[in-house]
């Protein structure tokens, strides 16, 4: 992969994929649009509906590990249980992630946990704290064979635009068939297309708005 750090406007980096054109983050900030869309109104709202306290996540996309240390963060003065499971078939080499600033930013009480995110062996479940497990999976969402029901989706795979294919209606039709009854799906993408296909399948779509730079994003309940 043809990979390159650049800044956003927060002051925390991304990563530029030339062969894809595109970022990892939105360059309006990183560390805010996963903030915003992935803990705010993801993982909060979802625990806010005084829901199970045995929470499953599903993450498509594990890119930087960004998402995975915020929801690390907002979880450290809680008792929620969680399963973190993340897929990432193309892992960004170490040496570029030891280069991102999230840790200086953000603090270097996390710089471990950080790490240790990046550097845990593929497909073997880790107990990351007593609350907290983690399993990271280097296959694609279109191989994978999931095998358990989970209660929350960051759906964070390059833009429909660059990678059509992960926004494909059979994927997200596996997606549904791996949630439970009122679990939740968010994303920065909102496009027509992707909500008409949600809708399509039996999800209830909320649009609502995104991050600094972008107008809207979408929170999908089954």
């Amino acid at each position: 992969m043809n990979l390159k750090i650049i800044k956003t406007s927060d002051g925390s980096d991304t990563i530029f994929n030339a062969e894809l054109n595109e970022t990892y983050h939105s360059i309006n900030g990183s560390i805010n649009e996963s903030n915003i869309v992935y803990i705010k109104n993801g993982l909060e709202y979802y625990l806010n509906q005084k829901r199970e306290n045995n929470i499953k996540i599903l993450e498509i996309g594990f890119g930087t590990g960004l998402n995975f240390l915020l929801t690390y963060i907002f979880l450290e003065e809680r008792k929620e249980k969680i399963f973190y499971h993340t897929l990432e078939p193309f892992p960004i080499p170490n040496e570029i992630i030891n280069k991102l600033n999230y840790i200086t930013i953000i603090g270097n009480q996390y710089r471990e946990i950080f790490k240790l995110s990046h550097t845990l062996k593929y497909e073997k479940k880790n107990n990351i704290t007593e609350s907290i497990h983690f399993l990271k999976s280097k296959i694609s969402l279109e191989d994978i064979k999931l095998n358990e029901k989970y209660d929350i989706i960051f759906y964070d795979a390059f833009a429909p635009s660059k990678q059509p294919s992960m926004w494909e209606r059979k994927n997200l039709e596996k997606i549904f068939s791996h949630m439970k009854n009122n679990s939740i799906l968010v994303t920065y993408c909102a496009s027509g297309q992707f909500k008409r296909d949600l809708k399509s399948i039996g999800f209830d779509v909320s649009t609502l708005p995104g991050p600094k730079g972008k107008k809207e994003m979408v929170r999908a309940t089954k």
